[in-house]
């Protein structure tokens, strides 16, 4: 003991108590420290990953359905093979039902292999170039329904027996027909159908229509510029004065306007009539036809006349009546044109008409010579 009578140790517990608080906090800030849970650092959200749409579809396959019991058209894109789009048929399954336990041992038969079915490619044609006629039926001389462009494969339906000719499905809901040589055939045709076609139609010939040229109106020489004018006479002949001029205005010639040299051309009900007068041709100055003032007095220069000719007949009884001389000039029409001395016409026809009742046979007309 010390001086103070206090034991020597004493002291150090006051110490030892600070000690004990001190660490006793800081045990309890460990633990408190231990007891929150650390927050976990966030993930990375992933990024969805581009996928590229292929460049190239896969290849197009268009099928015509089938119409009125014929096959439809199957129609693939240029330079694909058929066969290589359209998958085989799948191999058929066999199951075999156990059989129930007897006690006779009875042997399970042997399952027999079912052989796998290869499929037949289908036969196809198609043009290479240009395009190829389709025809109703097997040769050139059927009727053509269209035409068939490059590069549109299209079945074989059949074949002619010549085996020349495919048929083909479908134009406007009908079967067609093309030539072997002008097309590929694609895969083995020797297993489509043999057909025997219709004979062909008999062609119906249709004349080709004769262009008919457009005359060229010919101008002649002379143009109708008076009559024809009809004045009655007592005669039982024909007479036509002819009236033929160089001029504007007929009524205004002078003696120096005739054109002379002309001559008329006649007929009757298409028979030359002849002048039974003195033929002359026209004259190179005008006459009247009659004293001015006397009857039918005109001018003219040219005269026709035409009697009929009838021969004396004896009279006895019984006898053929003899016919007058207005019967035997005629009843029809009459068809004068100027002719030149050749016969050449030089102008357009007037066409007049007599009867044995009509007085009026006497006839005037006039031309005028234009070139």
């Amino acid at each position: 003991m010390n001086e103070k009578g206090s034991h020597p140790r004493l002291w150090l517990i006051p110490g030892a108590v600070w000690l004990l608080l001190l660490l006793g906090c800081s045990s309890v800030g460990l633990v408190e420290q231990a007891a929150v849970v650390p927050t976990p650092i966030s993930t990375r959200q992933p990024v969805a990953t581009f996928t590229p749409t292929p460049d190239v579809l896969a290849p197009l396959i268009v099928i015509t359905p089938a119409r009125d019991g014929t096959p439809g058209v199957i129609v693939i894109p240029p330079n694909v093979t058929p066969n290589l789009i359209f998958p085989p048929p799948p191999t058929p399954t066999v199951t075999f039902t156990p059989l129930p336990e007897t006690a006779t041992n009875t042997p399970v038969p042997t399952a027999t292999p079912v052989p796998t079915l290869t499929p037949t490619p289908t036969p196809f044609i198609v043009v290479e170039s240009g395009f190829v006629s389709m025809r109703q039926g097997p040769g050139a001389n059927y009727p053509l329904v269209a035409q068939l462009a490059p590069n549109i494969p299209v079945t074989i339906v059949g074949k002619n027996t010549l085996g020349d000719w495919y048929q083909i499905c479908c134009v406007n809901g009908g079967n067609v027909w093309v030539a072997v040589s002008h097309v590929r055939t694609g895969n083995d045709p020797s297993g489509v159908q043999l057909i025997s076609a219709d004979p062909a139609p008999t062609p119906t010939f249709t004349p080709t229509p004769t262009e008919t040229p457009t005359p060229t109106p010919y101008i002649y020489p002379f143009e109708r510029a008076i009559g024809p004018q009809f004045f009655p006479t007592n005669n039982e002949f024909l007479t036509i004065w002819v009236y033929l001029f160089v001029g504007e205005n007929p009524f205004d010639a002078v003696p120096d306007d005739a054109a002379p040299g002309y001559f008329l051309e006649v007929q009757f009900q298409g028979f030359d009539r002849p002048n039974t007068n003195v033929e002359l041709p026209s004259f190179d100055h005008f006459e009247w036809s009659a004293p001015p003032g006397g009857g039918n007095s005109v001018l003219y220069n040219y005269k026709y006349e035409y009697r009929a000719y009838n021969p004396p007949r004896a009279e006895y009884p019984g006898a053929t009546v003899t016919p007058t001389p207005l019967q035997l000039l005629g009843t029809g029409e009459w068809t004068v044109w100027v002719k030149d001395g050749a016969g050449n016409r030089l102008s357009e026809p007037v066409t007049f008409t007599t009867a044995d009742f009509n007085p009026n046979r006497e006839i005037y007309i006039g031309w005028r010579r234009i070139r």
